[in-house]
């Protein structure tokens, strides 16, 4: 049985602040698109990041375990989007989805899956020849997080908030600790980064006007350590 926290009621993708990291992500995931590339995005939620691969030339196919997210998805008529309901620590859904991808990816979702190893696994051995994972997750090491512990606010750089754990974080990793896992998995780095500098709550940054977040945004390349989301691409 499924211990995941539905939390599609309640969290709406597209308006929390987190859009800015699924943006950001699918920029750069765009930049290695080339046509008629296959990309499965397990964790897909309202296909906000699929739709933009899709922009860009992709054949995408997304899984996720909310009904309400996938009806969202299906709502925007992509010609070249599938989606598929499951519950990725329960169901078969790497017998249904096809393949192999020539992208696969894991956004912003392993800290909610109840084995992180096996999902990797799993979600490497449907990659193509040459193929690409695409790894993001909240990064403990984000400037926010460092001005938190220095503030007395958290305790260690991986406590999970109140938020989190309503939302089903179950832990967090650096990218250290992520690329062990990958390891474990038979995957290899080909690229480590990070997505979005962000030295404030998600409260205060939605305040910020939007050239001042597109400026955190691309000055990301300079502290990939400390953004708020580690971005890894592995291979097999």
């Amino acid at each position: 049985m499924s211990t995941a926290v539905d939390y599609s009621p309640d969290y709406d993708p597209e308006s929390d602040f987190d859009h800015h990291y699924t943006r950001a992500t699918a920029e750069r995931i765009a930049e290695v698109i080339a046509p008629a590339d296959r990309v499965l995005e397990l964790g897909c939620a309202t296909g906000a990041m699929g739709a933009q691969l899709v922009a860009v030339g992709a054949h995408v196919v997304g899984v996720d375990r909310s009904s309400a997210y996938l009806r969202r998805a299906d709502a925007r008529g992509l010609r070249d989007a599938r989606y598929l309901r499951a519950d990725l620590d329960v169901d078969a859904w790497d017998g249904e989805v096809g393949g192999p991808f020539d992208h696969v990816l894991v956004c912003n979702l392993l800290h909610e899956v109840a084995d992180p190893v096996v999902l990797l696994e799993r979600a490497g051995a449907l990659l193509a020849p040459g193929g690409r994972l695409h790894l993001t997750l909240q990064n403990p090491h984000s400037i926010h997080r460092l001005v938190a512990l220095e503030m007395g606010i958290i305790a260690d750089l991986r406590d999970v908030s109140e938020r989190g754990r309503r939302y089903g974080t179950r832990g967090l990793w650096d990218a250290d600790e992520l690329i062990a896992m990958a390891g474990r998995a038979g995957l290899s780095v080909r690229e480590r980064g990070g997505v979005m500098l962000k030295p404030l709550p998600n409260r205060a940054m939605a305040d910020l006007p939007g050239d001042v977040l597109d400026g955190f945004t691309r000055a990301a390349r300079h502290l990939p350590g400390n953004c708020a989301m580690t971005y890894l691409v592995l291979g097999r």
